[in-house]
């Protein structure tokens, strides 16, 4: 992880995913992810329930309509009451669900709609088997089996909700299986015992593919996490290569990367580019008296000031070196780039940092020159860098704490908001 030195505005990457959670948390020991996480995870997985729900219903539908085929030859005497259940009972009530469940907002209802639909499926088979005098009857109460693996393996309810649905099932069966009268104690019993290992061996997979899932949801939540680090520490790398360590403004080598694409775009699109240096004035003497320590501080609040006066999100103040700055302003013409700069100087005058070494003022001031070109094929960026230099050569000869702007045939001198 990359968080020392840090610049002040930059917060450390967010953690979002378990990494507090243990290795063995769940699947060794049976315990939840935390609420926070096992909310999210739960979230997950309802979007996944939902986004297969309209399949699974419709295959869940046209399951049990299928076994209508044998409820003719299983039950002579009441097929046509068992199709009236299926089709005008059940199969509506599955169609519902599988179109509707899904519109519940809350989870638990949610859940308690779905186990309901599962044990009116599940219910409806010894309920048909009940109006059958028919010796098939007592074997046509095994269907119950498999509504009980279609809920816990193929719909995947949550595991708590398989668990309730499968213990009722097999209550629910068990008394179907007492009341037929013609059954015999040794096959009830065994009826029963296969039964209930279906329902163990459905809720043991219930169970593992429940652990499967928080498995994966763990290692995506991690593989995620990293992501972020490593996004999160690339753009920060970038952002310290690219920013002065003390001013946090922009360091000289990107202000030469930004001059050198705006000074294409510039000439692609024939607009004026303007730069402006800044010196801080008898900076040394600064130093000098009051210590580096002091003259960080100067600077950074120098720079904090400088920044605040441009508007644009492509303008651009950087550290050009010891205590200078520069300033990039594109589609800046020479006038407007000049009121600029002498806005910063003022701003810098108005935070009347004491500077008793001075030759020129009671406070801390800079010096400005200002440039500006339009680019051509013949033209480089250092000639616009140049003229700002000797724009600010000037403005130190004239005294100091002006803005000079330096052209090619023409010059104009501000000094504390007046032209000249």
């Amino acid at each position: 992880m990359i968080h020392e030195s840090l610049p002040p505005d930059v917060e450390p990457a967010p953690q979002l995913t378990p990494r507090t959670e243990p290795e063995h948390s769940f699947w060794s020991r049976r315990r939840k992810f935390p609420e926070r996480i096992e909310g999210a995870f739960q979230r997950e997985m309802d979007r996944i329930r939902e986004r297969r729900i309209r399949r699974t219903g419709l295959a869940a539908v046209l399951l049990y309509g299928a076994f209508a085929l044998t409820d003719r030859v299983m039950l002579p005497d009441a097929y046509l009451q068992a199709w009236a259940i299926r089709f005008l009972l059940v199969v509506p009530m599955l169609l519902l669900a599988t179109f509707h469940v899904y519109r519940i907002p809350r989870p638990l209802w949610r859940e308690a709609a779905m186990t309901a639909v599962l044990l009116a499926c599940g219910l409806s088979i010894p309920w048909i088997a009940s109006l059958s005098s028919h010796p098939n009857a007592g074997h046509y109460q095994t269907g119950v089996m498999l509504v009980v693996l279609f809920g816990n393996i193929v719909l995947a309810l949550r595991f708590r909700s398989a668990l309730v649905t499968s213990i009722l099932m097999t209550a629910m069966y068990a008394y179907a299986l007492e009341q037929v009268a013609s059954m015999t104690p040794e096959v009830r019993l065994n009826n029963w015992l296969f039964c209930f290992a279906a329902v163990c061996i459905s809720l043991i997979a219930s169970f593992r593919m429940d652990q499967d899932q928080r498995r994966a949801y763990l290692a995506r939540m991690r593989e995620q996490e990293r992501n972020d680090e490593l996004s999160h520490a690339v753009e920060l790398l970038a952002r310290l290569s690219a920013e002065d360590a003390l001013t946090a403004v922009a360091n000289r080598r990107e202000f030469e990367r930004r001059l050198a694409v705006e000074w294409g775009r510039a000439r692609r699109e024939g607009q004026p580019l303007s730069v402006v240096m800044v010196d801080v004035d008898c900076f040394k003497n600064y130093n000098d008296h009051y210590g580096h320590q002091a003259g960080d501080a100067c600077l950074q609040q120098i720079a904090a000031r400088l920044r605040g006066v441009p508007q644009r999100s492509s303008d651009l103040v950087a550290r050009y070196g010891g205590e200078e700055f520069i300033v990039l302003l594109p589609g800046t013409d020479d006038e407007d780039a000049a009121a600029i700069a002498e806005r910063m100087r003022q701003a810098i005058v108005d935070l009347q940092i004491p500077h008793a070494a001075s030759r020129v003022a009671p406070g801390v001031t800079a010096s400005f020159g200002v440039a500006a070109m339009h680019p051509d094929e013949g033209a480089q960026p250092q000639a616009l860098i140049a003229a700002a230099d000797a724009a600010l050569y000037r403005a130190k000869e004239k005294g100091r704490n002006c803005v000079v702007l330096q052209q090619p045939g023409a010059e104009l001198t501000l000094a504390a908001g007046v032209v000249h």
